[in-house]
């Protein structure tokens, strides 16, 4: 009997989650992403680039040499999933996602959830307004009125709202624009108990948007 192209995808995502458990198993770490030294590549690993990792990532652990598949539950409707490598490389070094992240939901959630933000009416997610608004302001040369409501995000308790004020800032450019996002990276905490605070957070906000901004003029 000829099975049905959602059987074998099925079959496929079974095989996979097979391998990745497997892998798991083999590695035996509580994070797989940090492999025993005498670990080769295994089938459907993918090496990672810690030059990119270290310009994105502060983080207390190693950073890791190599991505393998993780399977875990969607958050919304319990199906049992898997984060491939190939994903996870894409994730932390095109995105530039946290390297602590993990995938939480499926495609099919993933893409519901973004449907429903974006049919959502108007005030229903306010800070995504708010961070969309900041974003556009980028896009133009700064006027009086922009200027002040990049100021007033500053003061934002959201600290998103802050960050995205800080790119914004670097694509308006300017001397003064420029030594505020310099002061910010100067004030930065080194470890002890203000890793956490948003000094820390500021400092590499502003020096990622100084560096994104060399990079795509």
């Amino acid at each position: 009997m000829k099975k049905s192209n959602k059987q074998r995808r099925a079959e496929i995502k079974a095989r996979r989650l097979e391998r990745a458990a497997a892998s798991v198993a083999h590695l035996r770490e509580k994070d797989v992403r940090l492999p025993p030294p005498d670990f080769g590549f295994a089938l459907g690993c993918e090496p990672a680039d810690r030059s990119v990792l270290e310009q994105y990532n502060n983080t207390f652990g190693v950073l890791p040499a190599f991505y393998v598949a993780r399977p875990f539950i969607c958050r919304d409707c319990g199906a049992e999933e898997l984060w491939t490598a190939k994903q996870q490389k894409w994730w932390y070094e095109v995105v530039h996602g946290h390297i602590d992240s993990r995938a939480v939901r499926c495609l099919a959630c993933r893409r519901a959830r973004c449907e429903r933000l974006r049919n959502a009416p108007p005030g229903a997610n306010l800070l995504r307004e708010q961070t969309d608004r900041l974003r556009a302001l980028g896009d133009a040369k700064p006027t009086a009125s922009a200027i002040a409501d990049v100021e007033a995000a500053l003061e934002s308790k959201w600290w998103s709202l802050r960050v995205v004020a800080i790119q914004t800032m670097a694509r308006w450019g300017g001397e003064a624009n420029l030594a505020k996002l310099h002061e910010l990276m100067a004030a930065r905490p080194e470890g002890g108990r203000r890793y956490f605070a948003w000094e820390r957070v500021a400092a590499d906000a502003a020096r990622r948007a100084l560096m994104n901004t060399e990079r795509w003029p």
